[in-house]
């Protein structure tokens, strides 16, 4: 009986010091991706050479990733195709949200942002939402080294053709 219950208490001691995933959204790794959103938003994007790995993958609705140049220049055509660009949070005002889950294990640290991308087309005049989930893998040098934008480009695709048309 004695063994049962040091059983016992060695498997509640190593359940409670087993510790699951860790979710913060006042961290580093979240602030710097909204510092980046608020550069983005300013077509300003000197972050990206700080905040990302120099072997990033980056995967926009694809299984193919594109490169740190590309994706630049995707970012900075909104800036000619849009105007009073904004991000806000899924609810409404207030910027993304940004949460930073530390899983413990191989599959390492994520940060995930969801919010909505609204701008006017300058071809067309007409204001767009896009609801957006992005996901950010950390690697041990606090850099992000994988990157997953996940949004219908339907509209933005319609403004571009737009303004190809003119």
């Amino acid at each position: 009986m004695k063994k049962i219950y040091m059983l016992l208490i060695a498997a509640m001691v190593i359940s409670c010091s087993t510790t699951g995933p860790q979710i913060t959204t006042g961290d580093e790794k979240s602030k710097s991706i909204l510092a980046a959103f608020d550069s983005y938003l300013a077509n300003d994007y000197s972050w990206a050479d700080t905040l990302y790995s120099p072997e990033i993958l980056i995967y926009i609705n694809s299984v193919e990733a594109v490169d740190l140049k590309t994706n630049i220049a995707g970012l900075t055509s909104h800036h000619e195709l849009f105007s009073d660009i904004s991000i806000n949070s899924p609810g409404g005002e207030g910027g993304a949200y940004v949460q930073t889950t530390n899983y413990n294990n191989d599959a390492g640290v994520w940060s995930h942002a969801w919010f909505v991308w609204k701008g006017t087309g300058k071809a067309t005049g007409k204001t767009i939402q896009i609801p957006v989930h992005v996901a950010y893998k950390w690697d041990n040098n606090g850099s992000i080294s994988e990157t997953y934008l996940f949004s219908d480009q339907a509209p933005q695709l319609a403004e571009i053709n737009a303004s190809q048309m003119q």
